[in-house]
């Protein structure tokens, strides 16, 4: 099954994919983390960190060739989840892996604003948590890799309330896109993340 994950800043796409991913016994599949671990041997290995180093958005047709590459693995023969894919009609021109089920987890502006404020994105690894709901078992420190948790720039509530009307605007035809050819499933992303995911699994059947 290949399933694609969208919603507003902190509905917990990550987490609810994660779970989902394990259940399934099929691979989550990150744009952000795709970027961030290319091998060294990879052709354009470096292309990707300069526009990263940089401060850029990595192109859109490359990301599209990587997330291409990786759904071509064994790993990836039974179905996928994406996360991080497919929020703009512009990413799906240049990659739709013909997505089975696309499930949009619904939060509201306050909540996505309350748990993005809240947080914390690891330095070094990438790992993610938040100081309310999924604190570090250490304050300030990755239980993944031990290295140091960050507020990142875009994690504000300004930058937040941004992202949101970015979202509302450029997601809404993608959102009507998937209702329109019958894969679009909608859940309540309010709740606990195992009250989400159940809702996810029945949405699934």
């Amino acid at each position: 099954m290949k399933i694609l994950l969208i919603g507003p800043q902190g509905c917990g796409k990550g987490t609810i994919g994660s779970m989902l991913s394990d259940y399934l016994d099929i691979p989550l599949i990150s744009a952000g983390h795709i970027l961030r671990e290319v091998g060294e041997a990879h052709p354009r290995k470096r292309e990707i960190q300069d526009y990263m180093a940089r401060g850029e958005l990595v192109p859109q047709d490359l990301v599209a060739d990587l997330l291409r590459e990786e759904t071509s693995k064994d790993s990836c023969k039974n179905g996928f989840i994406f996360d991080g894919w497919g929020r703009t009609m512009k990413d799906l021109h240049f990659y739709d892996p013909d997505f089975d089920k696309v499930i949009l987890i619904n939060i509201s502006p306050e909540t996505s604003v309350k748990r993005i404020s809240s947080r914390r994105t690891c330095d070094d690894c990438g790992a993610v948590f938040n100081i309310v709901s999924v604190p570090p078992k250490i304050e300030g420190i990755c239980d993944e890799c031990g290295g140091r948790l960050i507020q990142r720039e875009d994690d504000t509530e300004e930058a937040v309330r941004r992202r949101l009307e970015i979202f509302n605007t450029e997601t809404s035809e993608v959102i009507e896109h998937f209702r329109n050819e019958g894969k679009l499933v909608e859940i309540d992303g309010e709740g606990r993340p195992e009250e989400v995911f159940n809702l996810a699994l029945e949405a699934l059947k």
